[in-house]
């Protein structure tokens, strides 16, 4: 064979082989969510995030709202058919039979009706808030309603036939659809006059603004997507793929900066970059899609595309690394270990072991051809064809022909069946023979070997001669219940750790692996090891590390050192910065030779945290989570988070490939890491208080200069929000109220702020949030007052100031002037306005105090009062009550003092 042909083949043979391996790029990430609200469907007519980040969704039932852990439903009068927001976060609504917004009445956050025709049956599908305006349409009306003077203007058309289509923003113009035509919306008027050039019948479906630039993605009703911009329709490549697949788009929306989605009605999602002008990808059931029917989409503030179908939400995620091979048809079991071997990928689980290989679906196209020699008759369709050949040969000849006999002569045609490649695609294949958990796969020279709870597996391709293709098949070659196995460097020998305790080693002869040896661990469990390149070989146990230079049963003079285990955690052995370590969930241990004993590392420990869960790449680089994020030990001893690798804090298995990480999440997913220049994800959400309550209701804190409350609505509670939907932020909140206390709160990840008793005073609420990434977010202060009761006011102190002046001059105006008839009336009077006096004095003092009252302290608190007021009891009591007998004041009353009264006739007693 010439060496050009070799190289040819060669080359062909490399390309296949690299495309097995690096030819499947896998899906994107989707996250499912469930509604959990009772009673309520997933009908979702319209899908929009607010400016915080919040999800708000137009449900047949009503508004759901949702942060990422939490749903909160809000209640319309009919089906929620669209919605939009205003600048400070208000939700307009339109519905069925009505359209309005969300505010607070009467103590409660409700649907407010805008509509004054109470007897409309109108479907309001649009609602656009532009400015100081919210715009509502339905097919015969067109509401403008003006948000400062909180007024509705209506808008008809003039033809009978006419009705209206669509409403839709662009570059700052209210246009509006209708079956005939688009007109422009301005003051309360269609205007045809704005300047585009506009595709040919067009009726648009949706017309959605890039994210960053001034342009467009529309798609209209004869299933045509055009990129708008500078007034001119660019029409894309993907209205010929629409065209091609039948399918009908519903609804499109910008995903980021250089991807549109389209939602179709039976073909699920389909991605498409603007950029580079074709299809990434499509989404639907075989990508993991619960359903293909899409309901609406929209977008979220960190690439999301969220999609509403009849099982609920999904979320794609676009703008992460990682893709997801979990989807690809075959794949069954718990997945425990990934390995390339021979230009495959194999997947080793809990039934079996699987390989990814690309299948081809062709197609068989019947086609016929001469066969030289022999006579037959044709076919009515080989004699048709000949007889138009001879009829345009005779059509050539010239001059004239016989009309005479001739001889017709026949041609053999023979059948024959031609492929044609429809379609391709990678699909799991389970290898066949293996009926048995597996774990670790092993290579050994030229073979392929996996671990099992059955033995030791060897994993062949032979060629079926009959079936005329190649098949992957499994032949048991070690009957063991392995826990772990390794191939020793120098030797070469097969060394299994087995379920009872027991190392055994085996070596390959004549293609047969046999028994050679068997090291006695006298029944201690040996929970893993690591064998390195010198020959030295360590293995743990739950209570000692031992090492071995040579691996032989007669071997004596191995090393124990004792160590920390008494869970029986599962154990990493690796070897970092020239030193063994131990890592488990304890801590870092590593071997001192000096000391020749094992100590911990603290620095690890100071620098990661505790290692609650680690793996290791058959590298031999260590992974590890401390409870809050991923890092990676390097085998000097470098530490890096991998703070993308948050999103999935469950990994159970990692490993690296040609520079690509792949990993096993514990929802059993595979997905497969692309390093890119920027691994840092998006965050543009932000905190806000998303509830308000008071003991008598709800609260609006979007309320300008500060909140009055009345004295008995003292008891208040705050819920707070943070849209995580990746679930990797670890919110936690803090708080301070001014007034009551000046301190800040601890950090905690509990969202709800609650205050029983509030004394009447001014307060400050300040709130603050932190993520797991460390950044802070402060919340606007809330400021409220709770006013005092009327009794404890100014005006009411000045009153009962007055009346007790009142009472005593009176009282002192009666004793002066009173007869022995109104002793009972003065005595009373004096008494009551005494104790009056000293209760006033009581009140004034308790409130201005304001110390947190206990009976204990109550009781102090009345008895150095009482003590206080005593000297002004005797005074008062001399003061206003005038006695027959003795002095008084120096024998004068009040209005004696002050000579508001006439002096008494004095009295002399006769000598007897």
């Amino acid at each position: 064979m010439p060496t050009s042909t070799l190289k040819n083949y060669l080359l062909i043979f490399l390309l296949l082989t690299f495309s097995y391996v690096n030819g499947q790029k896998g899906d994107f990430l989707l996250s499912h969510y469930s509604l959990d609200v009772d009673g309520l469907d997933n009908l979702n007519f319209e899908l929009k995030v607010n400016d915080d980040g919040q999800l708000c969704i137009a449900n047949r039932s009503g508004v759901l709202l949702y942060e990422g852990h939490d749903w909160v439903f809000q209640a319309t009068p009919s089906a929620a058919l669209s919605l939009d927001f205003d600048s400070i976060g208000h939700i307009y609504v339109g519905c069925a039979g009505d359209f309005g917004k969300f505010g607070f009445i009467d103590g409660k956050y409700q649907f407010i009706s805008l509509n004054p025709n109470r007897s409309d049956e109108s479907l309001y599908f649009k609602t656009i808030v532009a400015d100081t305006l919210a715009f509502f349409i339905s097919e015969s009306n067109l509401i403008r309603y003006h948000l400062g003077q909180e007024k509705s203007y209506i808008t008809y058309l003039q033809d009978p036939d006419e009705y209206f289509t669509y409403l839709f923003e662009v570059n700052g113009n209210i246009m509006v659809q209708t079956n005939k035509k688009i007109y422009r919306y301005h003051e309360d008027q269609l205007l045809d006059d704005f300047d585009w050039k506009l595709p040919e019948n067009a009726q648009f479906l949706f017309f959605d603004k890039h994210p960053t630039r001034d342009q467009y993605v529309a798609g209209t009703t004869d299933n045509k997507v055009y990129i708008y911009r500078q007034k001119n329709f660019y029409e894309c490549k993907m209205s010929k793929f629409l065209t091609e697949h039948e399918s009908f788009v519903n609804n499109g929306v910008w995903v980021d900066d250089n991807h549109f989605a389209l939602s179709t009605l039976e073909d699920g999602i389909i991605l498409y970059s603007n950029r580079h002008s074709k299809i990434v990808d499509v989404i639907n059931h075989d990508k993991g899609l619960p359903d293909n029917e899409i309901y609406t989409i929209g977008r979220d503030h960190e690439g999301g595309l969220w999609i509403s179908h009849e099982f609920g939400l999904s979320r794609l995620e676009i703008g992460v690394p990682f893709r997801s091979f979990t989807n690809y048809h075959g794949l069954e079991g718990n997945l425990k270990d990934i390995f390339w071997f021979s230009g495959h990928l194999y997947v080793s689980t809990s039934k079996g072991v699987f390989f990814l290989e690309k299948n081809l679906n062709y197609k068989n196209t019947v086609y016929y051809v001469p066969v030289k020699g022999g006579a037959a008759t044709p076919t009515t369709a080989t004699t048709s064809k000949k007889m138009k050949k001879a009829q345009r040969s005779r059509g050539k000849k010239k001059g004239p022909t016989s009309g005479g006999n001739t001889k017709a002569t026949t041609t053999k045609y023979e059948r024959r069946v031609k492929k044609h490649l429809v379609s391709s695609g990678y699909e799991f294949t389970k290898v066949e023979g293996i009926e048995a958990k597996c774990e670790k796969f092993i290579r050994y020279k030229k073979k392929l070997l996996v671990a099992s709870s059955n033995g030791l597996y060897e994993i062949k391709k032979e060629y079926n001669k009959k079936e005329k293709e190649w098949e992957h098949i499994a032949e048991l070659v070690v009957h063991e219940p392995i826990r772990f196995t390794f191939i020793e460097n120098h030797e070469g020998r097969l060394v299994i750790a087995n379920h009872y305790n027991e190392i055994k080693l085996y070596k390959h002869e004549d293609e047969i692996w046999v028994q050679e040896d068997q090291i006695d661990f006298h029944g201690e469990m040996v929970l893993s090891a690591l064998h390195q390149y010198n020959g030295i070989t360590w293995f743990a146990t739950p209570s000692h590390l031992y090492r071995y230079d040579s691996l032989s049963s007669t071997y004596h003079d191995f090393k124990e050192y004792k160590y920390h285990n008494q869970f029986i955690d599962e154990v990493r052995i690796a070897a970092i910065d020239n030193q063994l370590y131990l890592i488990n969930s304890i801590g870092y241990f590593y071997l001192d030779g000096a000391k020749d004993t094992i100590l911990e590392d603290t620095t690890l420990m100071q620098v990661i945290g505790k290692p609650i869960k680690h793996l290791q790449e058959h590298g031999g680089k260590v992974w590890v989570n401390n409870g809050d994020a991923w890092f990676q030990i390097n085998r000097n001893k470098s530490v890096i988070k991998r703070e993308i690798f948050g999103l999935f804090p469950d990994m159970t298995f990692i490993t690296n490939y040609r520079d690509n990480i792949w990993l096993i999440d514990q929802s059993h997913e595979l997905l497969k890491y692309y390093p890119s220049e920027d691994d840092s994800l998006v965050w543009r959400n932000h905190m806000y208080l998303r509830e308000a309550k008071s003991n008598k209701g709800d609260v609006n804190v979007n309320v300008h200069g500060p909140i009055a409350f009345e004295h008995d609505e003292n008891s208040f509670y705050f819920e707070l929000a943070r849209p995580d939907y990746r679930g990797l932020l670890q919110i936690e909140y803090q708080y301070k109220l001014s007034g009551l206390n000046d301190d800040w709160s601890e950090w905690s990840s509990n969202n709800h702020i609650s205050f029983n008793y509030l004394p009447p005073t001014n307060y400050k609420l300040s709130i603050r949030s932190k993520d797991h990434f460390g950044k802070i977010q402060e919340l606007q202060p809330v400021k409220f007052t709770i006013k005092p009761p009327y009794w404890q006011t100014l005006w009411f102190y000045g009153l009962q100031i007055l009346f007790m002046t009142g009472l005593v001059i009176g009282s002192v105006i009666m004793n002066r002037q009173a007869q022995q008839k109104y002793v009972i009336v003065t005595e009373g009077l004096t008494i009551l306005t005494i104790v009056m006096v000293i209760e006033f004095l009581q009140t004034v003092a308790g409130g201005t105090l304001g110390i947190e009252s206990t009976p204990v302290i109550d009781f102090i608190i009345d008895v150095m009062i009482a003590l206080c007021v005593f000297p002004l009891e005797q005074f008062l009591k001399k003061l206003m009550k005038v006695s027959k007998e003795g002095p008084g004041l120096n024998g004068k009353a009040f209005l004696d003092l002050f000579k508001f009264s006439k002096p008494a006739p004095q009295t002399v007693k006769a000598k007897s």
